[in-house]
């Protein structure tokens, strides 16, 4: 029997060793994140809250790493009475197991070496088979020990291979190495939080108008979510309406991304250089309508029952929730968000955009009759502002119209555009009354501009057999000196590089069935003198 030694007499370098072996860390536990809520933009990218439960104090090894924007990538732990603690952050690379099946009988062959197997092979006087222990599946040959034989048998001939215990091997997993993220925690069992900026969700709204009462419209809300990420179950997602600001959405966060320092800096320097990134300037944004500009929202009174549970406004974004959302990923939903009803009129709208370009260079009103759009004017009286998507306007059950709807606060004022009316006739004419060469010259007395006198007039008939509300809006370039018929002018200012200001005519009018009506109106305007 071995002599015992004790704790006093082993040799320092052994003590070492064992002190050494019992510090080494133990094997992180591999673990999962799942979805529990997410915040999505309309441009398929999304702000992804994920949890990871954790029983004990350890170390936890994420090899499903989400793809997190630049700087969006953020932590926090919770247990128990707040105890807990994110001690350790850390990326690193992990092995990754990816199962997968034989694809044909060669690789369960080759898989099953040392099975107790079955086989069947043709031979000249038929199908034969044989049981035993396969040793080699190499090359063109299957070598099989049977009870009183071994026997060799050429692959291309086996036709079957069973196992009488259901121990056939038929799929293995290939060990990939990946970027992971290592935890280490304190405090007891909890969960791990991370939110990051993710490409992958993605909403578009839509809405149906319904114009049948012919005083009060029904607009339903509907948001159809695309999920291209990850698995989602039951889960709470806010979908974004606003103008935030992201830039780098497409840049990965370092700790992530795996690039080298180098990378890293090459990128930094870019983004540096460029400012916002090419392309990102409109990204994430939200269409916000200009004055006077037309807006497309329909709706249809809808069976879908409304799945929303309203919205809450954060600083300049508003943030509808679409509670209970479960969508595998690939997977599409549609749910009604909200509905309101609005008293509304019906207008008729003639929309004149401006004649000159550069802010100098006339060009003229395009001969011919012009389009006259049959519109639904109404207040966005819900507890929700409209975002931008498309609308579809009803009456009677049937599409009558579509476009879109931009940005509409609570309260704001919306213009939707149904269709073009062929029972109104509208012509335009532009006409050059004077012209004063070279009324601005350089310091040389070279001339620059000429100052032109234009005279404008507008006749629409009004064929429908009921009187209507017609409102035209025409935009120049220059100052306006009469309009006889007193519209709305709105004038802005020079710029320092213009040479003439810009204004905007809006007249509001009534046309009885059979009638015709007729406006003018005169500016002038500096234009490039010509030779």
């Amino acid at each position: 029997m071995p002599a015992l030694i004790s704790a006093n007499e082993i040799p320092p370098m052994v003590t070492a060793a064992l002190i050494s072996l019992l510090a080494l860390p133990e094997s992180p536990t591999a673990v999962s994140a799942k979805i529990v809520g997410a915040s999505l933009f309309k441009n398929g990218y999304a702000v992804v809250v994920r949890e990871i439960p954790v029983e004990r104090d350890g170390t936890y090894l994420l090899a499903e790493v989400p793809q997190s924007s630049l700087g969006t990538l953020w932590f926090s732990f919770s247990s128990q009475g707040n105890r807990g603690k994110l001690v350790e952050i850390t990326s690193t690379t992990a092995k990754k197991s990816n199962p997968y099946n034989f694809a044909n009988l060669e690789q369960i062959l080759r898989g099953n070496v040392g099975k107790t197997l079955t086989l069947t092979y043709n031979m000249v006087n038929g199908p034969q088979t044989v049981t035993g222990v396969l040793k080699s599946a190499e090359g063109s040959l299957v070598v099989i020990e049977a009870e009183s034989k071994t026997l060799a048998i050429q692959r291309e001939v086996v036709t079957q291979i069973s196992s009488e215990k259901g121990g056939l091997v038929y799929g293995a997993s290939i060990e990939t190495t990946t970027r992971g993220l290592r935890f280490r925690t304190t405090g007891g069992k909890g969960a791990i939080v991370m939110v990051g900026l993710e490409q992958g969700l993605s909403w578009a709204p839509s809405y149906a108008v319904d114009m049948t009462d012919k005083k009060k419209l029904t607009l339903v809300a509907k948001a159809t979510i695309l999920n291209d990420l990850d698995n989602l179950k039951a889960i709470e997602l806010k979908l974004i309406t606003g103008f935030p600001n992201v830039p780098y959405a497409q840049f990965l966060d370092p700790l992530i991304s795996g690039q080298s320092i180098g990378e890293f800096g090459n990128m930094l320097n870019g983004i540096g250089q460029a400012g916002m990134p090419g392309g990102m300037g409109g990204m994430l944004t939200q269409n916000a309508p200009a004055p006077a500009a037309r807006f497309a929202m329909a709706d249809m009174a809808v069976s879908v029952p409304s799945t929303g549970a309203g919205g809450e406004q954060k600083e300049d974004l508003f943030f509808y929730k679409q509670p209970g959302v479960t969508l595998d990923r690939g997977d599409r939903g549609s749910y009604t968000m909200f509905q309101i009803v609005s008293d509304y009129e019906e207008l008729y709208a003639l929309d004149l955009d401006d004649s000159t370009t550069n802010n100098v260079e006339y060009r003229g009103v395009a001969a011919g009759p012009q389009d006259v759009w049959h519109s639904l004017k109404f207040k966005n009286n819900g507890a929700q502002p409209l975002t931008t998507g498309v609308a579809t306007t009803f009456s009677g059950g049937e599409v009558v119209g579509q476009d879109k709807l931009s940005y509409i606060p609570v309260g704001g004022d919306a213009e939707l555009k149904i269709n073009k009316s062929l029972d109104i006739r509208a012509e335009v004419t532009e006409e050059e009354e004077s012209r004063e060469r070279g009324a601005i010259k350089n310091g040389q007395g070279y001339p620059l501009f000429d100052l032109v006198t234009v005279k404008g007039t507008l006749e629409a008939t009004n064929l429908k057999p009921v009187k209507i509300k017609f409102r035209v809006r025409k935009d120049l370039t220059g100052e306006v000196i009469e309009a006889p018929e007193k519209p709305v002018v709105t004038k802005t200012t020079r710029g320092l590089s213009q040479v003439n200001t810009t204004s905007r005519l809006i007249w509001n009018s009534e046309i009885e069935p059979g009638k015709k009506l007729n406006l003018s109106y005169r500016y002038k305007l500096y234009v490039r003198t010509q030779g």
